[in-house]
């Protein structure tokens, strides 16, 4: 949450939510208002409008136990500045994240990354969206999974 001034006159409330099922969705809004609850019920119903799907799995070399706890191949995301590399762990690694990342990598249910960020990642909501475009490229690919629904 932030308080928002403009001018020294009009005081507002921006507010960043991220949701997720801890099962491969995962959706980040935003919403301004001069109340906090509006602010905070714009920003959710925005999230619930961006949900994205998740695809997770075992891509770390160091691993290959088949369980999908980590991303299964090196993505990468970027929003305004900020670009974020998601690369698989081994399992019992940990979310290797800023706290932002760490927030959104938990919601969409992935255990175990390692991440690389460049830009300004102190701008909240930018870090959030390049966290969700990265795992949002993760269904960008055909892989050898996919082979076998068609």
């Amino acid at each position: 949450m932030q308080k928002v001034t403009d001018a020294g006159r009009v005081s507002r409330f921006r507010v960043v939510v991220v949701i997720g099922n801890g099962d491969g969705f995962v959706g980040v809004g935003a919403g301004k208002a001069r109340q906090y609850l509006v602010a905070l019920r714009k920003a959710l119903r925005n999230a619930k409008l961006n949900i994205t799907p998740v695809r997770r799995g075992c891509g770390s070399w160091e691993c290959r136990c088949g369980e999908p706890h980590s991303v299964p191949f090196v993505v990468r995301g970027k929003s305004g500045s900020v670009v974020v590399t998601l690369k698989p762990a081994p399992k019992g690694t940990g979310l290797v994240a800023g706290d932002v990342a760490k927030a959104v990598l938990r919601m969409a249910g992935v255990k175990d990354v390692w991440t690389e960020t460049l830009g300004e990642t102190r701008t909240t909501l930018n870090f959030a969206k390049a966290v969700v475009e990265a795992l949002r490229n993760t269904y960008k690919f055909v892989t050898p999974v996919d082979w076998l629904k068609a």
